[in-house]
């Protein structure tokens, strides 16, 4: 913290920060805890210097420079020692509006992750900014630069009422999945901490840290409610008391009227859910008791963090009640403790101010799981419960469970875009030869089983919609035929990882579906010596895939154990067919992920 205010004459020198070779982990923030220029007490036993090396700063004392510098931490014996400072210095920051910190990073945003800012923030114990009603702030933002100005993208504002000066709060920033489209989508990235108070107190700051998520999108089964499917010309009435792949907690125990699907009115009508997604949604009786919940296939995922997010509507008809006393509804992620559903984090929606007509998203955030937390590896369950009175509905759609994971791995050539087809030169628009990856192919002589090929015309009947390019791979089916890459990335000790494969099917050659499907194998090995040895492998069925959408496939492996056989070893991917020959496979936007997060 400031404890004098003080003129001196400085000098700036700089310090180099070495990136990881992963891809996409703790983003590298120079000087992100304040330790340089380090402070010698015996030359300067004040403590404190108005220079942070690394970062500019702006103070709107010009001349001395009293409002942005590093300061030491007091002992530990102090009644001013902040107790979890992340190193022996910590920066200060006048509360004035126009002075602040902000650094240009060496990375950019990458379209397909999102980004959390977070910043360490306390209060001086001599000269906190002002608190309570006027309070000053602070204001956290992720920036990009367009030519040579900074840009925000997104902001927040951290109030100095409450705020300690001997703990750390931390504050975070989040900013959603960067587009392909967006504006700052391969910008550089910045990040700032700038003050939006009045004069006469200060910031004690640390730690800021950027942490690049990748997102993975869980299956949750009848997400959208489309089953069972009503047959408006049997059921005119549009609405049927069952769930599919749900199980329904319904205080009507003889005829189930709280918890079941209808049809979205017609698109004239006044009670039309405009962003419904599909043609079906779920009803719930606002009456606590009343719930819906389900057990996923997917368990937690030790470094990894949840979302889970559900579409809110009202009944036209029957709202539930709103204002004073306003009916509520509950979501949760749970494990099960034997047979015993345990919460793990829950979140409230107020029904007041929700429309009829239009869905309103909330979301539930589960931070990253601890290896030691009673739920690490078990499974996920989802549950949105009514905590209300009886004679209202709540109207729900498109529930959504994404896993974020905090590492992205290089994989070469993961989208399958080279080599590049010419079409003027290949009509046909294929091509027996992928780049960076090992291909097994039963076909020796021709190679006709593995290759590349482009995405037919947005307008053709067998385009991909959700083709990560303007290529993918085709894989044919018959067991043999398959894909390898060894990465420059070593499996690492106490890191969970997720193998994820976009996988659809040829339009004019399907595997075989239905009774003796063919299947496909997605696995994750290491080399002993010079022999792959697999250590988690996931089939993939062809029942059921579309030739014109890709759908994610995953496979996990939980944390490395520090004496495991591939703790230390190169990092190998793998896609197999494990079928009868005559069809193909349609592959893309391979990707793994891994959970060592930032501290």
């Amino acid at each position: 913290m400031f404890r004098l205010v003080f003129c001196l004459c400085v000098s700036v020198w700089g310090s180099v920060f070495v990136a990881s070779p992963l891809l996409a982990l703790c983003i590298p923030i120079e000087n992100g805890s304040f330790e340089s220029p380090a402070i010698d007490l015996s030359l300067n036993p004040f403590g404190a210097w108005p220079v942070i090396d690394g970062w500019t700063e702006m103070d709107l004392d010009t001349l001395g420079s009293q409002n942005t510098g590093v300061f030491v931490n007091s002992p530990a014996d102090s009644n001013d020692h902040i107790v979890n400072a992340d190193g022996a210095q910590l920066a200060f920051l006048g509360s004035e509006a126009g002075n602040g910190l902000s650094q240009a990073l060496g990375s950019v945003y990458q379209a397909g992750a999102s980004y959390r800012l977070m910043v360490g923030v306390a209060v001086s114990s001599r000269f906190p900014p002002a608190m309570g009603e006027g309070a000053d702030e602070l204001e956290l933002a992720l920036f990009y630069m367009d030519g040579n100005e900074p840009t925000d993208i997104v902001t927040t504002l951290v109030a100095a009422t409450g705020q300690s000066p001997t703990e750390l709060q931390v504050f975070s920033l989040e900013l959603p999945v960067v587009s392909a489209d967006a504006a700052w989508a391969g910008q550089t990235m910045g990040v700032a901490i700038r003050a939006a108070g009045q004069a006469g107190g200060f910031w004690d700051l640390d730690d800021v840290r950027v942490t690049e998520l990748w997102p993975v999108t869980l299956t949750v089964a009848n997400n959208s409610f489309e089953s069972p499917a009503i047959d408006l010309s049997l059921n005119p009435f549009g609405a049927w008391p069952v769930i599919d792949a749900w199980l329904e907690m319904d205080l009507d125990t003889l005829g189930s009227q709280n918890t079941g699907v209808f049809v979205n009115s017609p698109a004239d009508s006044n009670d039309h859910l405009v962003n419904a997604d599909g043609a079906q949604l779920a009803f719930l009786g606002s009456e606590a008791g009343n719930g819906l919940a389900q057990e996923l296939v997917s368990a937690y995922v030790t470094g990894a963090s949840y979302r889970l997010t559900v579409g809110v509507g009202v009944s036209s008809r029957f709202p539930p009640a709103m204002g004073e006393g306003a009916d509520t509804l509950e979501l949760a992620l749970y494990y099960v403790d034997g047979n015993e559903p345990m919460d793990i984090m829950t979140s409230v929606v107020d029904a007041t101010g929700l429309s009829s007509t239009e869905l309103q998203d909330f979301s539930l955030d589960l931070a990253p799981v601890d290896a030691n937390v009673a739920w690490a590896g078990q499974a996920i369950g989802v549950a949105i419960r009514a905590t209300g009175q009886a004679g209202g509905f709540w109207d729900l759609d498109d529930v959504r469970v994404t896993e974020w994971w905090p590492v992205s791995f290089a994989i070469e050539n993961d989208s399958f875009e080279h080599p590049a087809i010419d079409l003027t030169l290949n009509p046909f628009g294929a091509w027996p030869v992928i780049d960076g990856w090992l291909e097994m192919d039963q076909d020796t002589l021709g190679s006709q089983n593995t290759g590349v090929f482009v995405n037919s015309p947005a307008d053709s009947n067998d385009h991909l919609v959700n083709a990560g390019g303007a290529q993918l791979a085709f894989l044919g089916s018959e067991a043999g035929n398959g894909l390898s890459q060894e990465l420059v990335s070593t499996f690492q000790a106490g890191e969970s990882y997720r193998l994820t494969v976009g996988v659809g099917v040829s339009s004019r050659f399907p595997p075989a579906m239905g009774e003796e499907a063919d299947t496909l194998e997605l696995a994750l090995y290491y080399l002993d010596a010079n022999e792959p040895m697999d250590i988690a492998t996931s089939v993939i069925d062809a029942t059921g895939l579309s030739s014109t959408e890709l759908q994610d496939f995953s496979v996990e492996l939980a944390s490395v154990q520090v004496d495991a056989a591939w703790a230390g070893r190169a990092i190998g991917v793998a896609i197999r067919a494990t079928g009868q020959a005559g069809g193909f496979w349609d592959l893309d936007r391979v990707r793994l992920l891994g959970s060592k997060a930032c501290r």
